[in-house]
């Protein structure tokens, strides 16, 4: 998987909105990707920031964020030929250091600045992107993040690459009104919700939505289609008349930029994997987990996963003020679902591991699950 990304990143090097490749090299005990340098934060931060000074980001800016987002997208699908599967506001960066809008006043300069460093982001990490196979143009394995999955990747059945445009929805939704379109009590119900798509639909009653463009509302909606054929490409949502209004007519789409192809990947290589669909529920989580699950669909796999705690909107640190201030062990539960297929009259063996993580003096993005189920074969 490593090699994958490695791969992937060198494919869609050159491209304004991809995070931009230079090398990779190993040493004894690691591997090292050099990029470039991305000095503005993640979008998720700036959305942090944006819900504590209770403003948006302009319309024109998120209209232009997102068209250049699709650029890419559509340079990755299209040009290259590799499916993301990890969009999230976290997997967004800017080039620039950006001023969040706050709603006072500033010289026409800074605005001019700002507007222009919102616009340059760059769609990062790769981990779970993989190549789109030629003679179906469809891939496999349930892999992404709760809150940005598309429904069909939730099932075991192979996808296409608008499983990223549905992921591109959510992030617009999330741009344009600081919320979520999908996002129950915790992960478990959100997968459930995601699962019933078609009954739990988005909202846009809300007071911000009431403000905003009825075409931006259209937008999303085209994207937020559970049906993946009735969703745009990403090349066509560039063409939507809300972006096209901010944006224009979109550009051509660009020929291949890098040619070169150094990193190899053998797709036939067995890897050490142990499970077949692998989600991971958190019982308390915000707008962005930054943990993933992901699995490969006809291998057998519990692959390592970035496992977090993340705090509710609005204020992690008023999270951290019910523990008043002292080190405690809490307990969480987290459930891990591993789907086998035992020969008839075998049943799996279910093995509770338990071990607590404190929460003070770590990152709220970096603690580790306190429990895991694991349904694993004799």
């Amino acid at each position: 998987m490593l090699k994958e990304e490695c791969s992937n990143l060198e494919d869609v090097r050159g491209h304004p909105y991809l995070l931009d490749f230079e090398q990779t090299f190993e040493d004894d005990k690691e591997v090292h990707i050099i990029s470039e340098l991305l000095e503005g934060g993640e979008l998720y931060d700036a959305i942090i920031e944006l819900k504590k000074h209770r403003t948006y980001f302009a319309e024109d800016d998120s209209a232009w964020m997102v068209h250049n987002i699709l650029d890419g997208l559509s340079y990755c699908h299209d040009v290259i030929g590799i499916v993301h599967r990890d969009l999230k506001a976290s997997n967004f960066m800017f080039k620039r250091k950006i001023d969040v809008p706050r709603g006072g006043k500033h010289d026409k300069a800074n605005r001019t600045r700002n507007h222009r460093n919102l616009r340059d982001i760059k769609i990062i990490d790769f981990g779970m992107s993989t190549k789109i196979a030629p003679d179906t143009g469809k891939v496999q394995g349930c892999m992404g993040t709760s809150y940005y999955v598309a429904p069909e990747v939730l099932t075991e059945d192979s996808y296409n690459s608008k499983c990223d445009v549905w992921s591109i929805g959510v992030i617009t939704y999330l741009i344009l009104s600081r919320q979520l379109p999908y996002q129950g009590k915790d992960e478990e119900e959100t997968v459930h919700f995601l699962e019933n798509a078609e009954k739990h639909q988005p909202k846009y009653d809300s007071m911000r939505w009431m403000t905003l463009d009825p075409q931006a509302v259209d937008f999303c909606k085209s994207l937020l289609q559970v049906d993946p054929s009735k969703r745009p490409t990403a090349r066509e949502a560039m063409s939507h008349p809300w972006i096209v209004k901010h944006c224009g007519q979109p550009p051509p789409q660009r020929p291949r930029i890098n040619l070169e192809h150094s990193i190899m990947v053998d797709k036939t290589a067995p890897l050490p994997l142990l499970s077949r669909c692998s989600l991971t529920f958190k019982s308390s989580e915000s707008f962005d987990s930054q943990r993933s699950f992901f699995t490969e669909d006809d291998e057998l796999t519990l692959a390592p996963h970035r496992s977090v705690h993340m705090d509710p909107i609005p204020e992690r640190q008023g999270q951290e003020q019910k523990h008043n201030g002292s080190s405690k062990n809490i307990h969480k539960k987290n459930l891990m679902k591993l789907w086998f297929s035992p020969s008839k009259g075998h049943q799996p063996e279910e093995e509770t591991i338990h071990f607590n993580s404190k929460l003070e003096g770590t990152s709220p993005r970096t603690r580790q699950s306190t429990q895991k189920t694991l349904i694993m074969q004799d």
